[in-house]
Formats: C-alpha cells, sequence, structure tokens
C-alpha cells in the first residue's frame, strides 16, 4: 500500500511462495481456489477480513472486478496472479474507508492498485515487471 511519505508497504508473505514452489516463466495463471488462497494469505498480511471471492460470469471487458459494496472480488476461472494482486488492492482500500486511493481512472497514468501489483510481483518473482 501507498504510505502517505510516498513510500510502499508491500508484503510478500513466505505462505505466497508456498503456494508456488516451483515458479518458472513470468505469466501465473491462477485458478478460482488458487486466487481465493493467495487473497486470504494477503488479507491476513495486512491484518483485515478477507475478501469474499465470486466469478465473472458475462463477458466483460474487465479482466477482473471489485464490489466496493459487498467487499467481493469476482474474477473468470483463470487469471494472472497481477490481476489478483490489484484486485486485492482495491479491497485493502475498501477496508480502510478510502486510505489508498485505488481508483483505476488518473487520466491514463496507472493506478496505485497497479503500481501495488507491480511491486508485490516484483517482490514475490525477485524480476522486474518490465523483464
Amino acid at each position: 500500500m501507498k504510505v502517505n511519505d510516498g513510500t510502499w508497504d508491500v508484503r510478500c508473505p513466505e505462505e505466497l511462495g508456498r503456494l508456488f514452489p516451483k515458479r518458472t516463466g513470468y505469466y501465473f495463471r491462477v485458478d478460482h481456489d488458487t486466487a481465493g488462497k493467495v487473497l486470504h494469505i494477503l488479507s491476513e498480511a495486512y491484518g483485515i477480513p478477507a475478501p469474499r471471492l465470486g466469478k465473472i460470469t458475462r463477458r466483460s471487458s474487465e479482466n477482473a472486478l471489485y464490489e466496493y459494496d459487498t467487499g467481493t472480488v469476482l474474477l473468470y476461472p483463470r487469471n494472472h496472479l497481477k490481476t489478483v494482486f490489484h484486485e486485492f488492492y482495491h479491497h485493502l482500500d475498501n477496508m480502510t474507508d478510502g486510505m489508498y486511493d485505488s481508483d483505476d481512472h488518473e487520466g491514463g497514468t496507472a493506478s496505485l492498485a497497479w503500481m501495488f501489483a507491480d511491486r508485490l510481483w516484483e517482490k514475490f518473482t525477485g524480476k522486474s515487471s518490465d523483464a
């Protein structure tokens, strides 16, 4: 999460690494059950309740959605792990009453939710997301 002094509090718990013992390549497609485990692990790391997890059942231009009123992350059956990180940041923002400004519509610049996802991805993989 982005802190007021401009730094980031990015937590990458060991349990997250244990979910993916053989990490190879750049893209990690996760199924619905694994995404739920990732959301639970991150929620514990940040001391917030885990979000509900639902499935996108209709065609959407979005890769995933977060419903603020229900605290639900909606995902397709398989999503990139970074997308799960991104949606978690929306949930973190929601659980802290908008403290972290996870709005995705910032006039063409990368949202804080995507910046968080990139930083967590870098910690998780040990690689830059630009690679």
